[in-house]
């Protein structure tokens, strides 16, 4: 179950991990070294933009994010993506998780030195210089973590694109299927802890909105999420006008 704390980036300056830890009589001895802040963070529209990889965002143009901004900056949203996302597109921020094999391709390109990917401590460490460490990991899939990074950022509008979960039983609901990284497109893949580890953003951000976006009003919406006040859906058009692209 995911466990996290209501925190924001103006309250965090720096955390601890574990470099190394060995066993002396019984006795775990760790070694830890400190990882200060390194982003700074002057978002101003208070808006995000969390981009998973199911197949209903391949409806939206991604590149009418990045196309307004209007007086001074005041509408721009900031985006948040998901491990693979960066082939197609590159967003303020990216998130890089698990041992798949994603997370050594995108240090092994060009594209982690330009640009701020964040990842968990154990592949910090796996890959010095490379990547930002995720605030206080909570250890969950890329799309979470990626909602969670935008609710610790300040955002109090937070849309998720993409985000459609595993409906059919054998069939991987990810644009990135059979490609490095990824299970093949007739996985079996589960999405029950995605939807509970999401609940647990919303329940614990409850003073965000968070807002997903679909193209029909036939795709389902997890039971749990029914209940959280601080959640609602709209279809695509609705969020282009929403969102003012």
């Amino acid at each position: 179950m995911l466990n996290i704390t209501k925190i924001y980036r103006s309250e965090y300056e720096d955390e601890d991990i574990i470099t190394d830890r060995t066993l002396l009589i019984g006795v775990w001895n760790d070694t830890t070294e400190n990882v200060p802040n390194a982003v700074t963070n002057n978002q101003i529209s208070n808006r995000a933009v969390v981009i998973g990889n199911g197949p209903s965002r391949l409806g939206l143009n991604l590149t009418n994010l990045n196309n307004y901004s209007g007086l001074l900056g005041a509408d721009t949203v900031q985006t948040y993506g998901c491990n693979a996302l960066y082939r197609d597109f590159t967003p303020d921020f990216l998130v890089a998780t698990g041992n798949n094999g994603i997370v050594a391709e995108i240090a092994n390109n060009k594209y982690a030195t330009n640009n701020i990917v964040y990842t968990n401590a154990i592949h910090l460490l796996e890959y010095p210089n490379k990547f930002y460490l995720i605030p206080f990991d909570p250890y969950t899939d890329a799309g979470t973590t990626a909602m969670y990074i935008a609710a610790f950022d300040g955002h109090k509008t937070i849309y998720m694109i993409g985000m459609d979960g595993q409906g059919e039983h054998g069939y991987n609901y990810n644009v990135y299927s059979d490609t490095n990284g990824y299970d093949t497109a007739n996985s079996i893949i589960q999405d029950y802890k995605w939807i509970a580890d999401r609940t647990t953003i919303f329940n614990t951000y409850n003073d965000i909105d968070f807002v997903r976006v679909i193209p029909t009003n036939s795709y389902p919406t997890p039971e749990a999420w029914k209940y959280c006040a601080n959640f609602r859906q709209i279809l695509f058009y609705d969020f282009v006008l929403e969102a003012n692209l």
